[in-house]
């Protein structure tokens, strides 16, 4: 099947009914700036030969979505019409890392949260604030809070155990900058997807948060990101598809490195 494309042609990207959530940023109060952690660069000039490689033997991020059920794919998440795609994009790359290291599928509450960062409130934010918040108090599990569910009750002692569970360890998070300040710049997103760690990416057109899986070459010598989106498998190449073009660079990005299992 043929990726669903959205590059700078698209004049629609998304439909009406579908929620967001990632709040555009007022450069002149919150001034773009690089991510203070450095890493070593994959220079560009193997990026093709990399991603041919990763293509052939499926060991892409997407690949490992596409197993990662017990051998079958892991359904796209859902964020049901609620602004929290800012909670979906890391809950998606918390998901990646645990099928990356082979650990039983869970599905997780991304709703959780959000409602718990926001006080179950339906606003806006950055993926960054929910990796903080992944990172000190973990995600449940939808059987400890079920899928979509904006109920206090589930907001429980025995609920913040199991999201424990499910906690980032490790990660690239500049944690002298404010949530809304974490940025890096497409080389860096892209030497993260072909080391096969999933980036979460907020873009200011889209006014929305996903998760991004693989570098793509949309053309010789051009690339773009596949994106996770939380809008059902329904959506674009089953809850995938490639960002290009100028929409393909991020106006903020937080990547987790290890999830605990």
């Amino acid at each position: 099947m043929s990726d669903f494309i959205i590059d700078d042609a698209t004049l629609i990207a998304d439909s009406p009914n579908h929620a967001k959530g990632a709040i555009p940023r007022d450069f002149s109060v919150q001034p773009k700036k690089m991510m203070a952690i450095q890493f070593p660069l994959i220079p560009r000039s193997e990026w093709s030969e990399r991603i041919k490689e990763m293509e052939t033997t499926k060991s892409r991020l997407s690949d490992i979505r596409n197993t990662g059920d017990n051998g079958g794919p892991i359904r796209s998440y859902d964020q049901n019409g609620q602004g929290y795609c800012w909670a979906y994009s890391t809950t998606a790359a918390v998901t990646l890392l645990r099928a990356k290291a082979n650990s039983p599928h869970v599905r997780l509450s991304a709703h959780a949260v959000a409602c718990k960062i926001k006080g179950f409130r339906d606003e806006g934010a950055w993926g960054a604030l929910s990796m903080d918040f992944i990172a000190k108090n973990g995600v449940p599990s939808e059987a400890f809070w079920p899928a979509k569910s904006m109920s206090r009750t589930y907001d429980n002692a025995a609920t913040w155990a199991d999201a424990a569970k499910h906690k980032v360890s490790e990660g690239w998070a500049d944690l002298d900058s404010q949530p809304w300040d974490r940025k890096m710049n497409f080389d860096q997103v892209a030497t993260l997807l072909l080391s096969r760690v999933p980036v979460v990416v907020d873009f200011n057109w889209w006014g929305h948060s996903v998760c991004a899986m693989d570098l793509v070459e949309t053309s010789p010598g051009a690339f773009g990101i596949r994106i996770w989106n939380s809008w059902t498998d329904a959506w674009g190449e089953n809850g995938t598809a490639v960002l290009a073009g100028s929409k393909a660079i991020p106006d903020g990005a937080t990547a987790p490195l290890v999830t605990d299992a």
